[in-house]
């Protein structure tokens, strides 16, 4: 396995990078939603549904991301405990 190292040569710390990594995931949920929002007229249009419906989509989408935030550190370590 490759180590991350800095501009100064030294490694980078496995805190610093589940810091980062904790930090970049709520960003990239609300772009995700957003992204999803602004698809929804084009959803609605194409699928005949109505915008209650559509809705769904949207609420389903956030679920899933943020179920996959909650649990995935879990996941991420059962293999290690194995």
């Amino acid at each position: 396995m490759t180590s991350a190292v800095d501009k100064r040569g030294s490694e980078v710390s496995p805190k610093f990078r589940v810091l980062l990594t904790a930090s970049l995931i709520p960003p990239l949920i609300m772009f995700g939603s957003n992204i999803v929002a602004v698809s929804l007229p084009s959803i609605e249009r194409s699928l005949g549904a109505s915008f209650a419906d559509v809705q769904w989509v949207i609420s389903a989408y956030v679920l899933i991301l943020i179920s996959e935030r909650e649990t995935g550190p879990m996941r991420a370590e059962a293999p290690a405990k194995v």
